[in-house]
């Protein structure tokens, strides 16, 4: 009977696992192509940069109810936030997930910092936490979300609903000018998602902004497609990027920065804000970081939480809007050495997505004396050399492998079974390692909190995928 429960026990989690690493990642899209610059004169770290700025923000987003207590990435994040000293944290929606745990709201209001300076978004996974039917196509029902902070706390807010507000924050002699929309995933039809009175609101808001060098202005919606600039008719998407200097989107959970085709003279940079917790195809857990340098112009990053430094960015994840030019990206470092595409490994034989699931478990298992361990291997590897984006590609992403412990009396509804085993185990505890969105998922169905999960240092690196199977490879 022991065997046959951990047989079901690995292939549920498994399962689990793919469905949940697929949930909340809406688009595919391709890395947009990247010619990066050289780096800043003066800048030879992130705290040149923190101690250049005449504004420093940040912009999070999709970390579906996760915080310092549940996630280490998270953990990063806030430290890293007071090493750099910002004005604010924008949000970009998604910050709580109906059943999960949500740890994010409790630490929320127990952190007078965040409450007082962080400016979130109503987003569709707000809808589906917040409304009676927890369905995220309830327009605006997620608006509580904005109870859990104190918007006015630093600056003038108004409200043209209860989803939806523009803030005017001043920090030192700027004034940001930040308006957040509210256009969930749901319902699919935009006119619907993101109405016509909200569309006129935003044009209207726009227009009374009298723009001067002192002033910096956000558009933000969570969206649909992450570009929701497509949805405006053509004279309203012309008005807003050439007025805006930052149009945010969120849920595809990866980052990209790019200027629209047609708009490279105009002043509106389009970002996708990434993940937190849960990246998206072929991305990492990451944040953004806007440093404003009123002499050169607008520098933004990526900022990598799956690293376990806070460190400047290159290639993609780092870019500049001059003061006088179009955007381009930066490399504001050298290349890492696990950031280059060289080969890692050359394969005399193939292995398949079973063989590289097993091998990994073992070796996952010779680490750390876990009863199961799971890896979410979507695919195998050909013959010949295995470059880093190769292996990426194995996993989809890279994340992070943690460790929860789930009492024996919680084992059953892990599993999804309705009635009593005669099992009789030699411990009181099973120790599963798994992929960071199987853990929550095990947490929900089984009814334990995050304190089943073990604890991992902010400096160490963890269990990442990626990781494991060049370590694995190097062995064969």
């Amino acid at each position: 009977m022991k065997r046959v429960l951990g047989q079901l026990l690995a292939l549920t989690l498994l399962i689990l696992g793919v469905i949940l690493q697929s949930a909340g990642a809406d688009s595919d899209a391709a890395s947009p192509a990247v010619t990066a610059g050289e780096g800043l004169p003066g800048v030879e770290s992130i705290a040149d940069l923190d101690r250049l700025a005449d504004l420093h923000f940040t912009i999070m987003s999709d970390n579906k109810g996760d915080s310092p207590l549940s996630s280490v990435e998270f953990a990063r994040m806030t430290e890293w936030i007071k090493e750099g000293n910002p004005a604010f944290m924008i949000g970009l929606g998604d910050h709580v997930k109906h059943r999960w745990e949500n740890t994010f709201i409790p630490w929320l209001q127990s952190e007078p910092w965040w409450r007082e300076h962080f400016y979130p978004n109503v987003a569709d996974g707000e809808n589906e936490y917040y409304s009676p039917t927890h369905r995220q196509s309830d327009y605006g029902e997620g608006a509580p979300i904005l109870d859990l902070v104190e918007l006015e706390a630093h600056a003038s807010v108004l409200r043209p609903n209860r989803s939806e507000y523009y803030a005017q924050i001043s920090v030192r002699d700027y004034t940001v000018h930040l308006i957040q929309m509210h256009f969930s995933d749901q319902p699919m039809d935009a006119t619907v998602a993101f109405p016509e009175s909200s569309r006129t609101w935003m044009m209207e808001t726009l227009k009374g902004i009298e723009k001067g060098d002192k002033d910096l202005i956000i558009v933000a919606a969570h969206s649909r497609t992450g570009a929701w600039d497509m949805v405006l008719s053509p004279e309203r998407r012309q008005f807003l990027l050439n007025k805006a200097d930052l149009v945010l989107s969120a849920t595809t959970h990866r980052f990209e920065a790019w200027v629209p085709e047609g708009f490279a003279e105009g002043d509106a940079v389009c970002v996708n804000t990434g993940s937190v917790n849960y990246p998206g195809p072929m991305a990492a857990n990451g944040y953004v970081e806007v440093h404003l340098i009123e002499s050169v112009g607008i520098v933004g990053q990526y900022i990598d939480l799956t690293q376990t430094e806070r460190r400047l960015q290159q290639g993609r994840f780092a870019w500049i809007k001059p003061k006088d030019g179009p955007m381009r990206y930066l490399n504001l470092r050298p290349a890492a050495a696990d950031e280059t595409n060289e080969p890692l490994a050359n394969l005399s034989e193939p292995f398949d997505a079973t063989e590289i699931e097993q091998g990994l478990s073992q070796l996952i298992k010779a680490k750390t004396g876990v009863d199961f361990a799971l890896v979410g291997t979507r695919q195998g590897l050909d013959k010949g050399p295995v470059t880093r984006e190769a292996a990426w590609q194995v996993f989809g992403k890279n994340t992070n492998i943690r460790i929860v412990r789930i009492p024996m009396a919680k084992v059953l509804p892990v599993l999804g079974l309705l009635q009593k085993t005669e099992l009789a185990p030699q411990g009181n505890i099973i120790r599963v390692a798994a992929p960071h969105p199987t853990m929550t998922g095990i947490i929900t169905v089984a009814g334990i909190t995050h304190e089943a999960i073990e604890p991992q240092a902010l400096e160490d690196k963890g269990l990442r995928q990626v990781d494991l199977l060049i370590e694995w490879l190097i062995s064969q």
